[in-house]
Formats: C-alpha cells, sequence, structure tokens
C-alpha cells in the first residue's frame, strides 16, 4: 500500500514522512483513530515507506549511489521521495504483507489449541485485509 492509495490525511502523511527524513521515528508507533478512517492502511502505507529501498538509498544496478533524502541528479541536487516506489522487492513483499520486518498483532480466539496465536491465524487475516482494504 502507498500514500497515494490514502484518501485524504494529507497532514498526518506529511508529518510522518518527516519522522522519517529527520530520523526521528520511534522503536514503536501507534495508530489509534475511529473505525473506517483509514488507520491501519496509513500504518501499511507508512511500513513500506520506511522499507522501500529506493526511499532508503539502496543503489539499484543502474544507479550509482543514492543518498538517505533521495537521488542526486546531474545538478547535484536531491530528489525527495514522498512515497514508496512499489516496485523494489521491500515493496513487494510490503504490499503482500509478507515482508519479514513487519508485524502483525491482532486478537485472536481460543481454538483447539491450549495458546493460541496471531501467528497461527494470519493467513485468514491477510485474506480478510486484502478483501476489505
Amino acid at each position: 500500500m502507498q500514500f497515494k492509495d490514502i484518501i485524504g490525511q494529507q497532514a498526518t502523511k506529511d508529518h510522518l514522512i518527516n519522522m522519517f527524513r529527520q530520523n526521528r521515528l520511534s522503536h514503536a508507533l501507534l495508530f489509534l483513530s475511529k473505525e473506517g478512517s483509514g488507520s491501519l492502511s496509513l500504518a501499511r502505507a507508512f511500513a513500506q515507506f520506511v522499507l522501500c529501498e529506493k526511499v532508503n538509498g539502496k543503489p539499484h544496478s543502474d544507479q550509482q549511489h543514492i543518498s538517505l533524502f533521495g537521488e542526486e541528479t546531474e545538478n547535484n541536487e536531491h530528489l525527495i521521495y514522498n512515497d514508496s516506489c512499489g516496485v523494489c522487492p521491500a515493496c513487494l513483499k510490503s504490499s503482500k504483507m509478507m515482508h519479514p520486518d513487519i508485524h502483525f498483532s491482532f486478537p485472536v480466539t481460543n481454538s483447539k489449541k491450549s495458546e493460541p496465536k496471531s501467528d497461527d491465524f494470519i493467513s485468514e487475516f491477510r485474506n480478510f485485509l486484502n478483501k476489505k482494504i
């Protein structure tokens, strides 16, 4: 999911992007809002943005070097990214909710197992999100 897929909330998107650019991310962020406001989508888009290889400056085969603050142009200016690229391996894994650095925690019901864990229900959770979002 990308920021461009989220309707509205531009001030929140800008705030999250600025936090990332200023290297002011804490170890955890809590996205709390009313049901239907898109906070889960916003959290997914932000996680993808933070992990995006193009945003983070990981060099690609056709590029020499990309700095943390964007690609250098011929005039030594920087291109600044306001969204993830959506095509690098990290973005593809994030969009499928399978990136190893993104963890989901959600309520589960007690089933036949004595101690249910979120990992036991991750495939159902992914299917649910793909239908709803």
